[in-house]
């Protein structure tokens, strides 16, 4: 009789948790597969979405513009992708909305290992003169012109930039010695490094610390009409980044699993180089700063009233709301001085 009780009682806990997943609303997330997206892989192994109230699927891409059109088409929910796709997207017409992050720098300079004396210096200038491969209108091609920019090079007329299909394609021209040097993101340099014998000269956050790459993009129409359900794939992803920076060795794990990347290539990046931060903050300063270099890069000519299309007040929510559970957390108190910092 106890037998059949405690088989009766397991059948209705199942059924309860199958029936509770199904009316959890879902969200169709795209991403591309680099190490410091990895928020998502924690926030799905670790159970923090369900957690929170939603259902996440996890869509992976090839390419920022494949996973932009699969938003646009509404095949997917949330876009996460480089900041220039979006924003290329919203200047014609497309109804998006930053809502978040996943990643800040990454973005390294790769060069051939007797070049490395010539090209490692602590001052950009030493790329005056030099041939640079790049794959057009990725995060490091804006993002290098603006750190050029800053550093008072007139990238126009002293250097060259020569334009890649892929960033696989910019590895092989620096192996080649068709360009001086060449613009990469994880784990490309990584690999670039163990597989070809390249070596890194800089990483672009040594010139621009915290710049923006990877946001988290909606459409603007859903986002406006359920808030809540975005607020709680934001708390998750909150709560995912205090365990990134809490559990090195379990994320690493969980990292290698989800992208089938060798395991010392994603604790190089993630934790001794740290050459990326996944971090869910929308960064709004640095959209908009990213926006200028784009225009300055003559990519898009007309001016365009972004701010309306960065909604920060969804992922500020959801934060307060998990510091509201852990109000003496350190972790979640950086992220609230950050976010003052940034947005």
């Amino acid at each position: 009789m106890m037998k059949k009780i405690i088989t009766a009682l397991l059948l209705c806990v199942t059924l309860a948790s199958a029936a509770t997943a199904a009316t959890l609303p879902k969200l169709r997330v795209g991403y591309v597969p680099e190490p410091a997206h990895g928020l998502y892989f924690v926030a799905k192994e670790k159970g923090y979405f369900k957690d929170e109230g939603v259902d996440v699927d996890l869509f992976q891409f090839g390419s920022a513009a494949e996973g932009l059109a699969a938003l646009k088409a509404e095949k997917l929910d949330v876009g996460t992708f480089g900041t220039t796709a979006p924003l290329l997207f919203i200047s014609k017409g497309s109804e998006f909305t930053f809502i978040g992050g996943m990643m800040i720098g990454g973005q390294a300079i790769i060069t051939r290992p007797e070049r490395l004396a010539e090209l490692s210096g602590k001052d950009l200038k030493v790329y005056k003169g030099k041939k640079i491969g790049l794959v057009k209108l990725s995060t490091g091609d804006v993002i290098f012109k603006g750190a050029l920019k800053k550093a008072g090079i007139d990238y126009k007329k002293d250097v060259t930039f020569v334009e890649f299909g892929t960033v696989a394609a910019v590895v092989e021209a620096v192996k080649k010695g068709a360009v001086d040097a060449g613009l990469t993101y994880p784990p490309h340099f990584s690999l670039a490094e163990k597989n070809h014998g390249l070596k890194v000269a800089h990483y672009i956050e040594e010139f621009y610390p915290d710049y923006t790459c990877c946001r988290i993009v909606a459409h603007t129409g859903k986002v406006n009409a359920d808030p809540a359900t975005y607020r709680k794939f934001l708390s998750a992803l909150i709560r995912a980044y205090k365990f990134y920076k809490t559990n090195p060795d379990e994320t690493v794990k969980i990292y290698t699993r989800a992208l089938k990347i060798d395991e010392d290539i994603i604790r190089n990046e993630t934790y001794v180089k740290r050459v990326a931060e996944s971090n869910p903050d929308p960064l709004r300063k640095g959209i908009l700063d990213f926006w200028q270099h784009i225009r300055d890069a003559g990519y898009i000519s007309q001016d365009y009233p972004l701010d309306k299309h960065i909604n920060t007040s969804i992922y500020k929510e959801a934060l307060d709301g998990v510091i509201r559970k852990e109000p003496k957390d350190k972790v979640y108190q950086q992220m609230l001085a950050f976010y003052k910092k940034n947005n």
